[in-house]
């Protein structure tokens, strides 16, 4: 059975800054794992790899044996403290976004919900 998470020389720059630098890292199921640092260390960096919302530099990870994607979503779940969408996007970009993030995402479903909230934000 393939470990849970695996982190294979894996490294992240942002221009000329280095976030993480050659990180190895093999994660099995069952364990509850904290992951702590600094500010600046890398961590949040670290969980949007895992998520898939950002490519590495260089290096590989795998979920569940497989690479960040539609199909480890079913896995893993990130909830962040501060919004990672752009403040530009319209309803309809982040239909889209949403639609390509998630292989099970109904976009007519997720717009009747929208526009319930918008009635409900109108009422109060």
């Amino acid at each position: 059975m393939n470990p849970l998470l695996e982190c294979n020389a894996l490294s992240k720059r942002y221009g000329s800054v280095t976030a993480l630098s050659d990180i190895n890292l093999t994660l099995e199921r069952g364990k509850i794992i904290g992951l702590l640092g600094p500010n600046g260390s890398g961590k949040t960096t670290l969980i949007k790899l895992i998520n898939g919302l950002l490519v590495p530099t260089k290096g590989q990870l795998l979920i569940n044996g497989t690479a960040p994607g539609t199909e480890t979503k079913r896995t893993v779940s990130y909830l962040p403290d501060k919004t990672y969408l752009n403040n530009w996007m319209k309803v309809k970009n982040l239909l889209d976004f949403f639609e390509d993030f998630y292989d099970n995402f109904d976009k007519k479903r997720a717009m009747i919900c929208w526009r319930s909230f918008i009635l409900i934000q109108m009422t109060i």
